[in-house]
């Protein structure tokens, strides 16, 4: 580490205080990995340790652990796999065992590092970690991606364990999280929010007219207008803009909307500007009170959508003018107004493009990189961007890291041509829609389709906006898909936080809802913590999975690929090479069992040994066999006889006595 490292900085404050008189606090047994010995005591799944004490012996531990990594320049992608932290979730914790549970911070979230490693992570993607919105809050604590400034952050991510170092700030505790994770070739990936900002965002005071308002007496009941000519969730393509224009509902929608404050009123706009700054008042709330108009809630680009409109959130303006595809179809008098094309800003851009906002954002991506050393972004609903800031953001980040990675929200597979070729090199894609109908139909059209993607997509079944793929199916479903989706090709295996406790309260249910919009605790809105004491956790699964993917890469190719026929209920897909065979075997069915016959489903290759089984119970591993028995839901990886495998022989009965021990 060089002398300035903000890690170093760390380790040595913390050492300084390992004799410190402090309170000891809980944490889960399952974060030892360090295997620190001077535990005070132990129950049920939770040790009591001394925090200065057992965080120096943690940081030692991943110094050792170092020696083992190589930071590498450039990712591989073939090679990897991400894991999606929410960091005040993510170790969010009862520390103290008062029944309150206290955040997460960038420092606590250093111990999850080695858990990472464990299960082949060599890219983390945090949720946004900027300071948020608490006005208008979803549930107790707020979203985090209510974002109110980019140059700032969540102060709750700050650990009260380093309240004694002297100018240290938390940007430099995010700086020493991103310098851990590199220790261990752990590249970083924080989520950009350049589309829209928080209600109250800290842009107004200066610039109210980089987002939309509307009258405050529209507030109740706003909602995008509904077009009955048209279906559910329907894209808006310029052949339909006509007919949303001449609707009746959204000539009453853009009626909703209003100038400006400072174009509004300038007089009262400055007198209430001069006292926010004195009085520390909200802005916000003194433009509602005297001038009756607010900042315009977010809603979905998509016509007749049934998700909720974001009462935290507004869309930044990121054009002066209308576009010309939609001109004269609204009045000359209409205030800038937010609508299904206006947010697609990539198929309806303005002509006079708002530069100096665009500045501020090319700004936040250097910021973050300069400051934070971190490897890349995933861009938030990216794909409504006009092209031309996309590539001015894009050209900044690659002059300051050519080998950034930047991940696309793009929800489609359909759509990978067009975000290779903008600049990402992953994009989230359709598997989390596949998971929510999990048919033979739906799997086996989507693994035919994943060899010709242009761009690697993300291998999950669930994401930070889906239910948990527990609340649809149970563990065994779980420990299914963790298998499907650690082989697929140009496909990386990504975990949600918390995946990997089997966890069941879900973070956020925007896509795929299956609660029927009920009212239940997500993590994206309340406090919550990952059930970090499960007895049978999905994580020694997944590690296995890693190490075994490990040692077949040069077989795992998109080349090498292919589907095979199945009975009815399961799928089968695997690579081939030469003498190598890999064939992945899943049965769909959640009550009846299911008889592959090996030598039909790959001909010639048979009989085939057992490597990998996702079941708890049963023991197949290293038997050879030329039929195979599945249980309902049951996930098994066969591989044809060589010389590799007997290599690996030891080592896969040696996982599965510890797993049934386990």
């Amino acid at each position: 580490m060089s002398k300035d490292s903000k890690l170093r900085l760390v380790q040595d404050y913390l050492s300084t205080h390992k004799d410190k008189d402090v309170e000891p606090i809980w944490i889960p047994a399952v974060w030892n990995e360090c295997q620190y010995e001077r535990v005070l005591f132990a129950k049920e799944g939770e040790i009591c340790v001394h925090p200065y004490d057992f965080m120096t012996e943690h940081f030692k531990y991943l110094d050792k652990l170092s020696w083992r990594h190589l930071l590498k320049e450039r990712t591989n992608l073939d090679d990897s796999a991400i894991y999606s932290a929410l960091v005040r979730y993510s170790t969010a914790w009862d520390y103290n065992h008062d029944g309150t549970t206290e955040s997460g911070t960038f420092l606590r979230f250093c111990i999850l590092l080695p858990l990472l490693k464990r299960m082949g992570i060599n890219i983390l993607y945090m949720l946004p970690v900027n300071q948020y919105s608490t006005l208008n809050l979803k549930g107790d604590i707020g979203s985090p991606y209510a974002v109110q400034s980019l140059f700032h952050l969540d102060q709750n991510l700050h650990d009260s364990l380093l309240d004694g170092m002297d100018n240290f700030t938390i940007h430099d505790e995010l700086g020493a999280l991103v310098e851990a994770c590199h220790l261990l070739d752990i590249k970083t990936v924080v989520d950009f929010i350049p589309r829209v900002t928080a209600k109250n965002s800290e842009f107004i005071a200066e610039h109210p007219d980089w987002v939309y308002w509307i009258k405050t007496d529209a507030l109740e009941g706003f909602a995008p207008p509904s077009i009955p000519e048209l279906g559910f969730f329907e894209e808006c393509t310029p052949d339909k803009l006509e007919l949303v224009y001449r609707s009746q509902e959204t000539e009453a929608f853009l009626r909703k909307f209003s100038q400006p404050p400072n174009e509004l009123n300038p007089v009262i706009w400055q007198q209430l500007r001069e006292r926010a700054a004195r009085t520390g008042e909200e802005i916000l709330t003194l433009v509602e009170q005297e001038l009756g108009i607010t900042t315009s809630p977010a809603h979905s680009d998509w016509i007749n959508d049934v998700q909720p409109i974001w009462t935290d959130i507004t869309f930044l303006r990121l054009y002066k003018d209308f576009s010309p595809q939609v001109r004269h179809l609204i009045r000359p008098d209409q205030a800038p107004f937010v609508l299904f094309d206006t947010i697609k800003c990539n198929d309806y851009p303005g002509e006079e493009p708002n530069l100096e906002l665009w500045d501020v954002l090319e700004q936040a991506v250097r910021f973050n990189l300069e400051t934070y050393g971190i490897d890349g972004f995933r861009i938030d609903i990216g794909h409504v961007l006009p092209t031309q800031l996309l590539t001015r953001i894009f050209d900044t980040i690659k002059e300051i890291n050519p080998n950034a990675i930047l991940i696309s929200e793009d929800l489609f597979n359909r759509n990978h041509k067009k975000a290779a070729s903008t600049g990402y090199n992953i994009m989230l894609g359709s598997g989390w829609n596949v998971m929510t109908q999990m048919t033979k139909d739906n799997l086996v059209a989507y693994l035919e389709e994943l060899p010709e993607l242009n761009i690697h997509v993300f291998a999950c079944a669930e994401t930070a906006d889906t239910p948990r793929i527990t609340s649809r199916g149970g563990v065994e479903v779980a420990r299914m898909t963790a298998v499907f989706n650690q082989f697929l090709p140009n496909a990386i295996p990504y975990v949600t936080t918390g995946y990997e406790m089997n966890e069941e309260q879900p973070l956020n249910c925007g896509l795929g809802d299956n609660t029927n919009g009920g009212d239940i605790p997500r993590a994206f809105f309340n406090v919550l913590q990952i059930n970090w004491t499960n007895p049978a956790p999905l994580l020694p699964l997944l590690a296995e999975l890693s190490d075994f993917k490990k040692d077949w890469l040069e077989l795992v190719k998109p080349e090498n690929f292919f589907v095979a026929e199945s009975p009815e209920g399961t799928v089968l897909y695997g690579y081939m090479r030469g003498d190598l065979t890999m064939l992945c075997c899943f049965n769909l069915n959640a009550d009846a069992c299911s008889e592959i016959d090996l030598m039909a489903a790959v001909p010639g290759r048979g009989p085939m040994t057992v490597a990998l089984d996702s079941s708890l119970t049963t023991g197949n591993i290293g038997q050879s066999l030329d039929h195979l028995l599945l249980a309902p839901n049951q996930a098994v990886v066969l591989v044809s006889n060589n010389s590799q495998l007997k290599e690996r022989g030891c080592y896969a009965e040696e996982q599965q006595r510890t797993r049934l021990m386990a």
